[in-house]
């Protein structure tokens, strides 16, 4: 029994210091995205020149929406006082075959301001799946920007946010932008709020440490933006659009690694991460355990269409959490499989707060951190039911029950 357990102890600190040297290197990559950032002037309030106003792209800021009568108001409110050269603005809004008063809210305010179009699709009706994705593909046919930035209709932007996510497309070679998302907190969260806001603020700082080593993996349609020309060249979401969910992470790599038949793909390099404290989005988080568990499972349907090197990374993760999920079942029956849980559950807990302390200082995010013991404890279960469950179950997503 003693040998058995050494040796299975062996193999899952090995694969935990796999998990603390991958979560090392995102560190890394996420400090290299902020030192890029902070090499830009500041995103609100510079460049206010003629000159330097008429140097700047023409953005199309494309929001869909499905019965957020109660959300869209704020979107909206908060894209359109932008601090962006209101000539070099549009703002269209996809109502997606909404049921409730969306449209008319949207309706309100296009009488006021003629930056904003409204844009129905009820055609919408008719497709089994990837509804959000026509949204956007219908959307950028009536763009005028040259630069297409995603938010959702439940988000709140920040008044630098389109000038931070268009910042880097002033490198030519950069043809897709993620930005920083994270969860509302509110003046007294739930431990149910705070453990799903770090868990949610960790993918994202995940993902922001793969584009920053030139690996990227992950992205939040929240926050997104791209070349119109490079949509359009790779024919939008074609090849990708068989899958309901990933009108960010699937695109993304699909313009970084490239996707059957889509086109000369632009390479990892013209993938960027902006990390400017200017242009995070926040969102509200899963209100309930029902909408947790249909919302981990719609993200958990996509990583069987990533390409094969990030499918063999998860696999290793994968493997560890599994481990750790053993191991602890272990050590409550088992004495000599203790040290190895205290071990591996240590050396977790150190790659974790490796890039969540700084990116929760970075995007002021602090709060959340209390969170992390809780985190700790229910992570690797609730990651591994998600994962099983994503390519079988079917979730509810605005209202329709549908298939990955």
């Amino acid at each position: 029994m003693r040998g058995a357990s050494t040796a299975a102890g062996a193999l899952l600190l090995g694969l935990g210091a796999h998990y603390a040297y991958r979560l090392w290197r995102w560190r890394g990559g996420l400090q290299a995205a902020i030192r890029e950032a902070d090499a830009r002037p500041p995103s609100a309030d510079t460049a206010e020149g003629d000159g330097a106003a008429n140097a700047l792209p023409r953005v199309t800021v494309v929001v869909p929406a499905r019965d957020e009568e109660h959300t869209i108001g704020p979107c909206v409110d908060s894209v359109l006082a932008a601090r962006y050269p209101a000539d070099r603005l549009q703002v269209i809004v996809v109502d997606d075959d909404s049921s409730d008063a969306t449209p008319d809210v949207v309706r309100a305010r296009v009488a006021a301001d003629d930056r904003l179009m409204l844009v129905q699709i009820p055609e919408n009706r008719r497709r089994e799946r990837a509804h959000k994705k026509r949204a956007i593909e219908k959307a950028v046919a009536f763009a005028t920007g040259e630069i297409i930035l995603t938010t959702d209709a439940d988000c709140v932007v920040p008044p630098g946010w389109v000038r931070a996510m268009v910042a880097p497309f002033a490198e030519p070679g950069v043809a897709f932008v993620s930005g920083p998302v994270r969860y509302r907190l509110g003046p007294r969260p739930s431990w149910f709020v705070r453990t799903q806001a770090l868990d949610f603020f960790g993918l994202m700082l995940c993902g922001a440490g793969g584009i920053g080593i030139g690996q990227p993996n992950l992205a939040n349609g929240a926050n997104v933006a791209y070349r119109r020309a490079t949509f359009e060249r790779l024919g939008g979401f074609s090849g990708i659009d068989g899958v309901t969910s990933g009108d960010d992470e699937l695109l993304m790599q699909k313009m970084a690694y490239g996707s059957g038949g889509a086109g000369r793909a632009e390479g990892p390099a013209a993938v960027r991460f902006c990390a400017d404290p200017g242009a995070v989005v926040v969102t509200a988080p899963a209100p309930t355990w029902r909408a947790l568990v249909h919302q981990r499972t719609r993200w958990a349907s996509k990583p069987a269409f990533y390409p094969p090197r990030l499918q063999r990374m998860i696999g290793v993760v994968g493997g560890y959490l599994v481990g750790l999920v053993a191991v602890g079942a272990a050590a409550t029956a088992v004495p000599a499989a203790r040290p190895w849980a205290l071990a591996a559950y240590g050396l977790r807990a150190a790659a974790d707060l490796a890039i969540l302390v700084p990116g929760a200082r970075r995007f002021g995010h602090a709060r959340a951190l209390w969170a992390y013991p809780l985190l700790w404890l229910v992570h690797a279960p609730l990651t591994l039911a998600a994962a099983a469950m994503g390519p079988v179950r079917r979730f509810e997503w605005k209202g329709r029950v549908l298939d990955r």
